[in-house]
């Protein structure tokens, strides 16, 4: 009930609103509402929900294979609702793109994103801070999008469709206030582990695309103890800062992987997944991935004593970059005559004995986690960690740790 009671009271107020970012008056950060009565898209019943999350993860794991620092933070989720959104005023050639990206089109890739947000709604909660030392014991999981127009014209159909299947929201800002209007959006809805907005307005900036997730959850069985494990980095072992448990978990291995599942609760959970001696994650792929996930939603639990470390690390990439086989040329839909010129994900991930938390922002400019264990898991070398929605299989973080150490 709490779910479709926060959706039924989000009609939005129609024709009027449009015209408002269509002229472009009003103050700077001034809200507006977008068209239309947010649809509710269960995600057990709505078609595709699988096939966006697995575009999701796909995506997401290319952008971290092109990150060349040690670590790679990514959001799939928010990365993958920044294209959803960015697909609602694409045309042309950038439609087709995006339409390959995902592998939906249409309502059909519309409704199927739309679901998997609304499968996260009752875990929706947006407080001041949060802190891996002191994880709520319900897991949180805000997110939130919206457009902000810059003295330009925002096309009324995309503001009532992204209203309608993502409940993002739309603001208005003259240029002078717009990088504030972004910088505190941001500050905002990732709690203040994102400080501000990755995008820098210029003078051709007409609309930002935001899209926010904020994470925290404390694991549902602790671990206990801490202790050192001398890690594998490139350039020779170090020690560093972990944590060690025996946990009744869902376990997996293959030639290529071995895996372990830690739940926050019944639905969200964290997979770590370390890479067979000889492979690093770079020599995973998507596939990889899959198989893994796919394992552990079949596995049994059972006695596993996991070692991790624990640390605080963030990440920024430019996906424009990290990601050149999305055409984002034509966006006409949202500004007439405009492309993407800066489309960026700025992400950071702390994990700890008590638990998770993370946030993420992803952002597109138009411009003119003393019975002898049947297993063990060490986390000594370079791994990875999925944090996801078990039921869906959308991956809210994945990380790529090479180097717990680094700032």
């Amino acid at each position: 009930m709490r779910r479709l009671t926060r959706l039924s009271a989000r009609v939005a107020a129609a024709v009027a609103v449009a015209a408002m970012l269509a002229a472009c008056g009003g103050g700077a950060g001034e809200e507006v509402e977008g068209s239309g009565a947010v649809l509710d898209l269960p995600f057990d019943t709505t078609p595709h929900v699988s096939d966006a999350a697995a575009a999701s993860e796909r995506l997401g794991w290319d952008v971290a294979l092109a990150i060349t620092d040690a670590n790679a933070i990514v959001s799939p989720s928010s990365l993958s609702m920044s294209i959803a959104l960015l697909g609602e005023g694409a045309e042309g050639a950038s439609q087709t793109s995006i339409e390959q990206a995902t592998g939906l089109a249409g309502d059909e890739r519309s409704a199927a994103f739309g679901a998997l947000r609304q499968a996260l709604t009752d875990y929706e909660d947006l407080p001041k801070s949060v802190s891996a030392d002191s994880p709520p014991q319900t897991p949180l999981v805000h997110q939130a999008s919206q457009v902000v127009a810059i003295s330009a014209p925002v096309g009324r159909e995309f503001l009532e469709r992204i209203k309608t299947y993502y409940d993002a929201g739309a603001t208005q800002a003259e240029p002078g206030d717009a990088q504030a209007v972004l910088d505190a959006w941001v500050k905002k809805n990732t709690a203040g582990l994102i400080e501000k907005s990755g995008i820098e307005v210029g003078g051709d900036t007409r609309a930002v695309v935001q899209d926010a997730v904020l994470f925290a959850a404390a694991w549902r069985t602790p671990f206990g103890s801490d202790t050192v494990l001398d890690f594998a980095r490139e350039g020779g072992s170090a020690p560093v800062d972990g944590v060690v448990e025996t946990l009744d978990v869902a376990y997996a291995e293959t030639d290529r992987w071995a895996a372990a599942r830690l739940p926050y609760d019944d639905a969200l959970a964290a997979d770590v997944i370390l890479p067979a001696p000889g492979l690093t994650p770079s020599d995973l792929t998507a596939e990889d991935l899959a198989d893994a996930r796919e394992a552990l939603d079949g596995a049994t639990p059972e006695s596993v004593t996991v070692t991790m470390p624990t640390f605080d690390l963030a990440s920024k990439v430019d996906l424009l970059k990290a990601l050149p086989s999305v055409d984002l040329g034509d966006v006409g839909g949202i500004s007439p005559g405009t492309y993407v010129g800066q489309w960026v994900q700025q992400a950071r991930l702390a994990v700890s004995a008590k638990g998770t938390v993370g946030a993420a922002v992803t952002e597109a400019a138009t411009e003119t986690s003393a019975v002898m264990p049947e297993h063990t898991l060490t986390l000594d070398r370079p791994y990875v960690l999925r944090v996801l929605d078990t039921r869906t299989g959308w991956p809210l973080f994945l990380a790529r740790i090479a180097d717990p150490t680094a700032e």
